[in-house]
């Protein structure tokens, strides 16, 4: 087991006195790990998302982020550590500019202008938009507009990153584009990720996966094998991706080719 980064202990979470979105939910989180939330309309994971950055406050439990128990006291220190793209990122940009908008953040931070105008460029060229820094972000496309707010997230420096549904609207390219740079963003600056989803495809990707259903925790583990409780996934309205579904009978089969299966994965894995 690694260094927590974040430790959800028993919280429960009530919008109203009818819907409770959360229940008694309980989930670690690895330092340096890229962990997806997996979970259908109504299953709690946006809700969690909005518990983990003290947008909304549990009723109950208690939520730790690197060490230090978050309260209304201190969730503004607490943000600091936490950078977070929604679905969708016109909702985000404040700016007339990309350039304004990655600085927003610093700007409230007061960061040196020879500092803040660093961090632009360098995060700009590594989500690979520095060449449309002075362009309006509303004329960007999809992928473009999500690949900036995770830029603006980036140069906050934050140790922890969560993208609440940050494909869903995006086209296969988008979509593409999107996923490799979370992985780019995992594995060069060593971030904790979190993907907020419901796409399985997205989610084998990454290294560990919890399954809400109705607010409670139905199912973690890794992806292979939290991918073999199909049933179980269907049951909570996921849809296997067919590569997996091939897996999954294939791998049944007592008497298949282990290393054609291995394999299958893997492939799988990196689509």
């Amino acid at each position: 087991m690694g260094v927590k980064m974040i430790e959800v202990k028993n919280i429960s979470y009530r919008y109203n006195t009818k819907t409770e979105a959360i229940k008694n939910l309980s989930l670690n989180i690895e330092k340096g790990k890229w962990v997806s939330i997996l979970g259908h309309n109504g299953s709690g994971k946006s809700t969690l998302a909005k518990l983990l950055v003290g947008l909304l406050e549990a009723d109950s439990g208690k939520i730790i982020i690197d060490g230090e128990s978050l309260t209304e006291k201190n969730v503004h220190d607490i943000r600091k550590k936490i950078g977070i793209v929604f679905q969708n990122p016109d909702n985000q940009f404040v700016g007339v500019t990309v350039r304004y908008d990655i600085a927003f953040g610093l700007e409230n931070q007061q960061i040196p202008s020879n500092e803040m105008e660093r961090r632009v460029h360098e995060y700009a060229k590594f989500v690979g938009m520095e060449e449309y820094l002075e362009k309006e972000p509303h004329n960007l496309s999809g992928g473009q507009k999500q690949r900036v707010a995770i830029a603006g997230a980036l140069a906050m420096q934050q140790e922890i990153l969560i993208l609440d549904e940050a494909t869903s609207m995006l086209d296969p390219k988008g979509t593409n584009e999107i996923v490799n740079l979370i992985k780019l963003i995992n594995k060069e600056h060593n971030k904790t990720i979190i993907t907020i989803t419901h796409d399985l495809s997205l989610a084998s990707m990454s290294d560990y996966l919890y399954v809400l259903k109705e607010g409670e925790l139905i199912l973690e583990g890794k992806p292979d094998t939290v991918f073999k409780e199909e049933e179980l996934l269907k049951s909570s309205h996921l849809e296997i991706p067919l590569a997996l579904s091939v897996y999954n009978e294939i791998a049944k089969d007592k008497n298949s080719d282990k290393k054609l299966v291995d394999a299958l994965w893997e492939f799988n894995s990196k689509m």
